[in-house]
């Protein structure tokens, strides 16, 4: 008889982009993804193992529009 698989254990990572994502006219909330569009954002998350899951919209600690990209990997 073999065993059960482990469950699959996932990591998560919140990535949000301040502003309007359809005028490009905000900025990512983290310093090596500025000047990156969100192609590239999503290749170079992407490269390293991370997947996109979800995009909700959100509102940043002064009410301004933004959006927010959850991705997971695989840990292990």
């Amino acid at each position: 008889m073999t065993a059960p698989n482990p469950p699959k254990k996932w990591e998560y990572l919140v990535v949000q982009y301040v502003g309007s994502v359809w005028s490009s006219t905000g900025e990512w909330d983290r310093p090596e993804l500025q000047n990156m569009s969100t192609e590239q954002m999503l290749n170079h998350y992407g490269a390293l193992g991370w997947e996109l899951i979800k995009i909700g919209p959100v509102h940043d600690k002064n009410s301004t529009p933004s959006a927010a990209y959850i991705l997971k990997r695989q840990v292990g």
